[in-house]
């Protein structure tokens, strides 16, 4: 009970930090920068601090789920790991996008966008840590601090959460824009991936928190751009 009330905890301080808000929406464009500059360290910070408590539950979390399976939470791992996937994700938001456009929907659009520049970034990032990392997977009984970096085997890539980042990536944009309620599933596919035995607890915490700054950067940041060109993916601010 312990080991899942720390979960709880973590996640919800992850959801916590990604409700800041500008107060004021008359600032200029340079105290606006100044503004989130500074939120980004906060909740940077924030982020980190989860991620060194989360390492020093790894193993003891893995226990405690691996020992408490059951029907019902089988179930609601693999309903909710679905929204990790990044074959249900990216044509998702790419469908919302479009409505958005059909639908003459600027608010939709713009958040379906924002979403989209977040996935591309949070994206490259988590594919060039966990390739770094080189971290054993939980189900290869190496134990939680099992590194190999730059081996490119998938059983060695657990460092971070793909499917969370993507998660978070994909619906902070959308939670901070209609319901922070939406956080919910991100959450999920969080605690899905640690019950499915696919990563540590870790993982989804340093996971979550690439999605998260990403999408609360590219919704809130002032003239926050991606752009595509010859050479790959630019994004500035």
């Amino acid at each position: 009970m312990k080991q899942m009330l720390l979960f709880v905890l973590v996640l919800f301080s992850l959801n916590s930090i990604a409700q800041v808000r500008p107060e004021n929406s008359k600032r200029n464009y340079e105290s606006d920068l100044i503004y989130y500059r500074k939120n980004v360290t906060k909740i940077s910070a924030i982020v980190g601090a989860s991620a060194v408590l989360a390492f020093a539950l790894d193993e003891s979390m893995q226990r405690f789920l691996q020992n408490n399976q059951n029907g019902f939470a089988d179930g609601f791992a693999n309903g909710a790991n679905v929204f990790g996937e990044k074959m249900f994700i990216v044509p998702a938001v790419g469908l919302s996008w479009g409505a958005g456009y059909v639908f003459k929907d600027d608010k939709l659009r713009q958040t379906s966008w924002n979403a989209i520049k977040s996935i591309a970034v949070t994206a490259v990032s988590t594919e060039v840590i966990k390739i770094s990392a080189g971290r054993a997977r939980p189900f290869m009984d190496e134990g939680a601090y099992s590194f190999y970096p730059f081996d490119n085997e998938d059983h060695y890539k657990s460092l971070p959460s793909g499917h969370t980042s993507l998660a978070f990536a994909a619906f902070t944009p959308f939670a901070e824009t209609y319901s922070r309620w939406l956080y919910v599933v991100p959450a999920s596919v969080a605690f899905a991936r640690i019950y499915k035995n696919k990563h540590w607890f870790s993982d989804v915490v340093i996971g979550g928190g690439l999605g998260l700054i990403s999408g609360w950067i590219f919704t809130h940041h002032p003239k926050s751009k991606l752009q595509v060109a010859s050479n790959g993916i630019i994004f500035y601010f």
